[in-house]
């Protein structure tokens, strides 16, 4: 018997097509009707805030203060996030961007903003620890309103000017102000619907989320896309810098967590917390802090290989269990909050 698909489990399943259709919409209609897409930019901080929201109100900044209880997994994945992916992104820029200074802004920023808020929800179809997962969100979130500045002066600040005050205040507009506003719901929705209630409706939300993002994809694309089309090995050279770059993340991470004795329970946690990053986040930093549109194209196309990446981490998990020796994790209530 054929199941149904909701459509949250439609848009997630199958991100890479959605993602896929925005740009070839979006590159059609930007040659065919370049006078139409200026309609889409006063509407950019709408979507902007469509998209980083309902992101907001499942991530759980409180989930921090549990870190003393297993500082290791948590301490390497804060290792891998702001020194080694921003040094090995840094590398990848200069070999793929150095003549096009504003696509290798855009990439080092992809590459510099951490984790997804999907992180919990892939680590838990993983069996994984969730837990763990939730600490690393929480934390890097917080730690990447001051690292993201830096590293943008210090490895951008090569290609193009960075102005790192102006990137810091857009990170607390970004993140902070949909964070208390998300943490603000959610105690709201609890309260109003209970837990149980909430868990039912929490997956709606970063669903719409990713609506927001596909949007922005479009107008993005669209704006640039008389530069783009002649010039489409720039999308191409970002898939093949994401599609090395990403999995070397991951394999790294399983090496350390090899090394280190973790359990498969944190291991998958911490592939997927350095591996996955996050789109909407990077989107709204790149549209507002800069003005040369082609510093977002990274974070416009990387959804197409991300998510497919995301999934192969998810067939290959079984055997990563098998190499930590360890049981899988069950699934428990706080993955399916988030």
């Amino acid at each position: 018997m054929k199941v149904k698909l909701s459509w949250v489990e439609i848009i997630s399943k199958y991100l890479p097509v959605w993602v896929a259709v925005s740009i070839s919409l979006a590159l059609v209609v930007g040659c065919y009707f370049p006078e139409k897409v200026s309609v889409f930019k006063p509407f950019i901080p709408l979507f902007l805030f469509i998209m980083l929201y309902p992101m907001m109100i499942n991530l759980r900044v409180e989930d921090i203060i549990r870190v003393a209880g297993k500082p290791k997994p948590i301490f390497l994945a804060i290792f891998m996030n702001f020194l080694i992916s921003p040094l090995l992104g840094a590398l990848w820029a200069h070999l793929l961007f150095q003549s096009t200074p504003y696509l290798a802004a855009g990439f080092i920023l992809k590459i510099v903003v951490p984790c997804s808020g999907m992180v919990a929800a892939w680590t838990g179809y993983a069996r994984g620890r969730v837990e763990t997962a939730l600490i690393i969100v929480a934390l890097s979130l917080i730690l990447a309103i001051f690292f993201v500045p830096f590293w943008m002066w210090i490895l951008a600040g090569i290609y193009i000017q960075i102005d790192p005050l102006m990137i810091l205040k857009k990170l607390v507009l970004i993140v902070i102000s949909p964070l208390i506003a998300g943490i603000a719901t959610r105690k709201l929705l609890i309260h109003k619907v209970g837990m149980d209630g909430y868990r039912q409706i929490a997956p709606t939300f970063p669903a719409i989320s990713t609506c927001g993002m596909l949007v922005m994809v479009f107008i993005i694309i669209s704006t640039q896309a008389r530069l783009i089309v002649p010039n489409f090995h720039y999308v191409l050279l970002v898939v093949f810098g994401i599609a090395t770059l990403y999995p070397l993340n991951s394999l790294l991470v399983v090496l350390l967590s090899k090394i280190f004795r973790f359990d498969y329970g944190d291991a998958i946690a911490l592939v997927y917390s350095v591996t996955a990053k996050n789109h909407a986040i990077t989107i709204g930093i790149a549209v507002t802090a800069f003005s040369e549109t082609l510093v977002p194209l990274p974070a416009a196309v990387a959804p197409l290989i991300q998510i497919p990446i995301m999934l192969l981490i998810l067939r290959l998990s079984p055997g990563l269990k098998s190499l930590y020796g360890t049981k899988l994790t069950n699934l428990n209530g706080s993955c399916r909050e988030n």
